[in-house]
């Protein structure tokens, strides 16, 4: 029995020990903690998101008592919280309130003047195609602002775009840039035009358009190739426009064009048909010159006829 309760009675006494050195070790090194830090966390929300900029609420409830923090950090405690944490601070805090944005006032759009004056003296075919540019352009110019009508001269410039400068001068100097859309009076003609006929543009219109296109773009490879094919095809006349689109002028709609080309041949009169049956009855003879071969002889006249009117 002795041998049991000795050692029972020393690990009692031991343990007896023990808690009496934990208990005077947790004072002697007992570390104070500042009220206000314990009241303060007790009414933070406990989210810990770190909205406040500090580690945790604990962080920022120190962050407020020991570091002089703001007090209107914790955005879940919302306005409440703020006002506890004044009190526990004995501090009157200027609650921040949330300013709506001020609705921007709705600006009316002015209605677009009708413009008066002297149009430029573009074909409707390339105000249609250069519409947007021409409009910048000039919009750039009546406001006032260099820089952007200048940046838009220096781009026709890289372009090689001679006959868009042209325009853009007429601009500076007062001209207006009509509608592209407006038609067109009927039996006008531009001057700036090439000097093909309305059938030549009609039936040509694609190549005429791709060389002109090749051309201002200052594709070179484009254009030549254009030139060679034309000229592989003994196409004098499509190279001879190609001539006149390289000097400047432009390429017309053949809707809008009169027809300019030299007027048919008139087809041979009745008369010229009889006198010409006479002297075929005359080279073969009264004998030969039979009605059967009159009329076989009338029928080919006609064809030869109908051949020289298609």
């Amino acid at each position: 029995m002795e041998a049991i309760m000795m050692p029972v009675a020393v690990l009692g006494i031991t343990g007896v020990l023990m808690g009496l050195f934990l208990a005077y070790a947790s004072k002697k090194f007992e570390v104070e903690v500042d009220p206000k830090v314990e009241a303060i966390l007790a009414i933070l929300p406990g989210a810990n998101c770190g909205a406040c900029g500090f580690p945790g609420c604990a962080g920022y409830a120190s962050g407020v008592a020991l570091e002089g923090a703001k007090m209107t950090l914790c955005a879940p405690g919302g306005p409440k919280v703020i006002e506890k944490i004044g009190e526990i601070m004995g501090v009157a805090v200027e609650i921040p309130v949330k300013k709506k944005p001020a609705k921007k006032p709705v600006e009316k759009k002015e209605a677009p003047k009708a413009q008066t004056g002297e149009p430029i003296s573009a074909s409707q075919e390339f105000i249609e195609k250069n519409k947007r540019m021409l409009m910048k352009f000039k919009e750039a110019f009546d406001a006032g602002d260099k820089e952007g009508f200048e940046k838009l001269e220096n781009l026709a410039k890289m372009a090689k775009k001679d006959e868009l400068l042209k325009y853009y001068e007429e601009i500076k100097a007062g001209k207006i840039v009509p509608d592209g859309s407006a038609p067109v009076a009927a039996g006008t003609t531009n001057a700036n035009a090439i000097s093909a006929s309305k059938e030549f543009v009609e039936k040509n219109k694609r190549m005429l358009m791709k060389f002109k296109e090749a051309f201002d773009a200052g594709d070179k490879e484009g254009f030549e190739k254009l030139e060679n094919l034309a000229k592989m095809a003994k196409k004098d006349e499509l190279l001879k426009f190609y001539e006149e689109i390289k000097a400047g002028k432009t390429v017309p709609d053949p809707a809008t064009m009169t027809d300019t080309s030299a007027a048919k041949q008139e087809a041979p009169k009745v008369e010229d048909t009889k006198k010409q049956e006479a002297s075929y009855c005359s080279v073969l003879g009264d004998g030969l010159c039979v009605p059967e071969q009159n009329e076989k002889v009338k029928e080919n006249l006609h064809q030869e006829i109908d051949k020289e009117v298609k």
